[in-house]
């Protein structure tokens, strides 16, 4: 599962500490936590390398999931996400007193113009497709990363370009298809079932194993941006539209003269059936000239 942190509803370095996982913002609870794990969570949040505990909070019941406790980092963790805990349970804490709020030493270093919505925070680079074929890159951290190709197939190609607004899939690449990247790869193993609205809300491992490198970033074709409802092929007058295949043609691959697969497939499919209906009118007037 993708997991990221943030400090919910602050555009600093304070505030109440949330952790992203299964596709759902939650608390985490400060049963155990150590000066270490702050300081950590700091250092993750790009906020300094140092802060403390909030102690002085409100008795009430905790709104939402409390997806951790006892965070217990030490001095041989150097990340947030190598610190042992108990295991993710959506009800770890019940009292708003039991929440981690922190405090930084530090100011954010996240630009204000970071990417904030599912879209934004991906993208794909280096292919020819108006951003619809390339390397896929994630924005985390503050940064833009590479996912790893280990396990990368069709079902992952399908949510990244539906997360894309891109159409269908056309190909799930491997082995720096689209040349290497740079900087960290975020995730490995990414495991989708092919109906999720984003990568991020996928099933993968953190990729700062150190296992994957830039030659094995993943990459994907999509077919381009659609939109239900025209280029409709009508076969017959008596038949109801059978293909439906718009193209944005804002953004589409048309404005560099190539057809697009969904195109190319409503043609097939429309031919193969026009044929077919020849044949059976055919047939019919055979057996009744026949007949008579």
């Amino acid at each position: 599962e993708f997991v990221a942190l943030r400090l919910e509803n602050s555009d600093g370095c304070s505030g109440r500490l949330q952790v992203f996982y299964n596709g759902t913002w939650g608390s985490v609870c400060s049963n155990s936590m150590t000066p270490e794990t702050v300081s950590l969570a700091c250092k993750e949040l790009g906020c300094g390398d140092g802060g403390h505990l909030e102690t002085q909070l409100v008795y009430g019941k905790v709104a939402g999931p409390a997806w951790l406790d006892r965070v217990e980092c030490g001095g041989r963790s150097s990340s947030f996400w190598e610190c042992p805990s108990t295991p993710w349970d959506p009800e770890s804490c019940d009292d708003r007193r039991d929440e981690t709020h922190i405090t930084c030493n530090g100011t954010s270093e996240s630009p204000s113009s970071s990417p904030s919505t599912d879209r934004e925070k991906i993208r794909v680079v280096g292919g020819e497709s108006a951003g619809c074929s390339g390397r896929v890159e994630l924005w985390h951290r503050g940064s833009w990363g590479t996912v790893c190709d280990d396990s990368w197939d069709m079902q992952d190609a399908e949510v990244v370009c539906r997360q894309l607004g891109c159409g269908p899939a056309v190909s799930a690449l491997a082995e720096a298809a689209f040349g290497e990247g740079t900087g960290p790869i975020w995730l490995e193993q990414v495991e989708c079932r092919g109906t999720e609205q984003s990568l991020q809300d996928c099933w993968a491992r953190p990729g700062d194993s150190g296992v994957c490198r830039h030659k094995e970033d993943a990459a994907v074709n999509c077919s381009g941006e659609w939109l239900p409802g025209s280029c409709l092929l009508s076969l017959s007058p008596a038949l109801l539209p059978l293909c439906s295949c718009t193209q944005d043609t804002s953004t589409s691959s048309s404005s560099s003269g190539k057809v697009s697969v969904p195109v190319i497939i409503c043609i097939i499919l429309g031919t193969l059936l026009c044929l077919l209906l020849a044949l059976l009118a055919r047939q019919v007037r055979s057996t009744g000239a026949g007949h008579r």
